[in-house]
């Protein structure tokens, strides 16, 4: 099974190409690896103006959003019918040949074995960074979304549209992850904390709408979610710091997913509507 890698690499000198590793991409037919090194960011930080250095880490950024978006659909991948799909060789072959003035991809190279995070960690540590700890992959929310949902479906709507005819109090409609009943209203949302900062607010304002619907009555709400990398997301960090410390919500990490079927188990929970 054949996989293809790209180094990408920040440019410090670009009248003579100058240019330093920072990141290494990863693509086989089912997912896609990334990561860059803190090590050589830091490096880099050094040797380039401010408001180049803001730049590089919003396109940093913005290759980790697109990795997680192309997990989620790694069904249609690198359909041969779409030559421009993101990472796929040919898209890779483009960016190298065009990329600015100050983020580099390499051409893309073809390997005959089967990418998984032991190949990737091979290739970082020789071509990125030999001295960094490479973080272990994670899956993307919405993967974990499509796997959670299914597991829990005896006990909790999921992916649910509620609306005002559903409860009268609630001030305009929302689509919350899960909704279920015992004794009590229980629900449920899952928070990308690497999303822009008003995606989060949005969020958690269904959380927020259906307590104060429930008011009268109580209810039991989890918050789900990781921590966010304060160097890359610091607005977004700053909010799950916040967040995980209101005691208003019950939060819970993604590796503790599964206790939000425990706790339906345990308590009788049924789908809500």
């Amino acid at each position: 099974m054949k996989s293809h890698y790209s180094i990408l690499s920040a440019v410090v000198r670009p009248e003579i190409q100058e240019k330093i590793s920072i990141g290494l991409l990863l693509v086989t037919t089912s997912d896609v690896y990334f990561q860059f090194s803190k090590t050589k960011l830091s490096a880099v930080r050094t040797l380039l103006d401010s408001s180049l250095y803001k730049y590089l880490n919003e396109t940093i950024k913005q290759i980790e959003t697109t990795v997680s978006t192309e997990q989620s659909t790694k069904e249609t991948l690198f359909a041969a019918s779409n030559k421009n799909r993101q990472f796929s060789q040919s898209y890779l072959a483009y960016m190298s040949n065009y990329s600015n003035n100050l983020i580099n991809f390499s051409a893309p190279v073809e390997i005959d074995l089967e990418g998984n995070e032991n190949l990737f960690n091979l290739l970082f540590n020789k071509y990125v960074d030999s001295t960094a700890l490479v973080q272990k992959k994670t899956k993307s929310v919405e993967r974990i979304k499509e796997e959670f949902y299914p597991q829990v479906k005896e006990y909790y709507f999921t992916n649910k549209e509620v609306t005002t005819k559903d409860i009268p109090t609630l001030p305009m409609s929302v689509n919350v992850d899960i909704i279920g009943k015992n004794e009590l209203p229980v629900f449920g949302q899952i928070i990308d904390f690497e999303r822009p900062i008003y995606n989060i607010r949005q969020d958690v304002a269904v959380l927020d709408f259906l307590m104060d619907a429930y008011e009268k009555v109580g209810s039991k709400n989890f918050m789900l979610g990781n921590e966010p990398n304060k160097s890359i997301y610091p607005k977004s960090h700053e909010a799950w710091q916040d967040l995980r410390n209101w005691n208003k919500f019950n939060y819970l990490p993604l590796d503790e997913i599964e206790k939000i079927k425990e706790y339906a188990v345990d308590h009788g929970v049924v789908p809500m509507f």
